[in-house]
């Protein structure tokens, strides 16, 4: 009885730790906004903006009209087909008539050892510097929508700091409620791992974050890190990116932001139970070693908690004892610390104020995704997503550093 009381309490007080931690706080508290006041600059450098796209028709319309129109003297957007076959080329056509400052890009087939986006992303860069000129590359989403102020803002947040590059989180806004669920879940196991109070760290070499929606990039410094092709084989490459600059000595800065750009990441369950399995064992680095320890920690730390704080209640109910209190005390901190952890995620995506409580299901649902993506890999041929299926010799390419062989 006395190892169970110890082992509540332990996963009590890293609960209560992560709480107070300043890097965790951090997360949330400094975000970059439309009216966050920055310092003017006398020269605005021209924006390449690079957004690859695979049967994302349903989504451009909504999307690239509000990069087209950002508040900006010289920004162009460069749009990669990634071999949709829906009615992108139909839907990409109205947009090229509609927007002067869009150029389009058919995308090629990917050659040996490239992940698809990597190599549509490649693509576009590989645009942008056909001309020559200096200016600053922003990676994009198909499925981010963003304010009118969002490249100003993002472009004099790096100057003013002098970044080599910046990348901002986007709000999720959701059609469904098990959207909302699910990726407030994963929002907030994610920045338990990586507090943004760390990730901005220069010195936590190994501790990255950026996202994949929003990274802009001086050029200079996209191309000392060998741009995508360094990462060509990463499923979960923005990320890798970052480790990469970070490890370079870079000066990498990611922050959150709850309007300069928004996104609906995945329309239903389907959609997002695919898009999260397929990153899910990518994000373990596909080693089973690390499958089983995330798996044990998941569901001790964040989907049983409930389960504890209702044994000891049950358990004081029946004998009101040291023991019975102590572990009644460790649950009660367990749990409220959970759910004001939580709280901070629910805040930023504007949703209702109960889905705090729900942590432990998101919990048990990411659980499921991640079983899923291991079991897809190893018995499945791989994990798939948009039509494309990433078979295991090419994805565990990463981990051991050999050329990757494609599908």
């Amino acid at each position: 009885m006395l190892i169970l009381i110890v082992l509540l309490s332990l996963i009590a007080l890293v609960w209560l730790l992560l709480l107070l931690s300043p890097a965790h706080r951090l997360t949330f508290r400094h975000q970059l906004l439309a009216a966050t006041p920055l310092p003017e600059v006398d020269f605005l450098p021209p924006v390449a903006v690079i957004v690859p796209a695979r049967n994302e028709a349903s989504m451009l319309p909504q999307t690239i009209p509000t990069i087209c129109r950002q508040d900006y003297p010289d920004l162009t957007c460069i749009l990669i087909d990634d071999q949709s076959d829906d009615d992108s080329p139909a839907v990409i056509g109205k947009l090229l008539s509609e927007h002067p400052n869009l150029r389009v890009i058919h995308g090629q087939e990917r050659p040996k050892g490239w992940m698809g986006k990597c190599y549509a992303v490649k693509q576009g860069a590989d645009y942008a510097n056909i001309d020559g000129r200096d200016k600053l590359l922003l990676f994009t989403d198909a499925d981010i929508v963003y304010h009118p102020q969002a490249v100003k803002q993002a472009v004099k947040f790096l100057l003013a700091n002098n970044y080599d590059a910046v990348s901002l989180m986007p709000r999720c806004t959701f059609g469904s409620r098990i959207e909302a669920i699910g990726l407030a879940g994963f929002l907030t196991l994610l920045t338990c791992m990586f507090p943004l109070g760390w990730i901005n760290d220069p010195e936590k070499k190994n501790l990255a974050l950026a996202a994949g929606g929003f990274i802009l990039f001086r050029k200079p410094a996209y191309d000392f890190i060998g741009g995508h092709e360094a990462v060509k084989h990463y499923i979960i490459e923005d990320i890798n990116l970052a480790k990469l600059m970070k490890q370079k000595e870079m000066k990498i800065h990611t922050r959150f932001t709850p309007d300069l750009i928004t996104t609906r990441m995945y329309e239903g369950f389907d959609d997002m139970w695919e898009g999260l399995t397929k990153n899910a064992y990518a994000g373990m680095e596909y080693r089973p070693e690390r499958f089983v320890v995330g798996l044990i920690v998941g569901l001790f730390f964040n989907v049983l908690p409930p389960v504890y704080l209702a044994w000891s209640l049950f358990w004081i109910g029946r004998s009101v004892s040291a023991y019975s209190v102590l572990a009644l005390v460790a649950c009660l901190v367990m749990n409220m610390s959970m759910i004001a952890i939580h709280f901070r995620t629910i805040r930023f995506m504007r949703l209702p104020l109960w889905h705090s409580l729900l942590m432990p299901v998101s919990a048990g649902f990411y659980v499921l995704i991640a079983i899923s993506s291991a079991f897809q890999h190893h018995y499945r041929g791989g994990n798939a997503w948009k039509g494309r299926r990433y078979d295991r010799e090419m994805v565990e390419a990463q981990a051991t550093g050999s050329k990757a062989t494609s599908d």
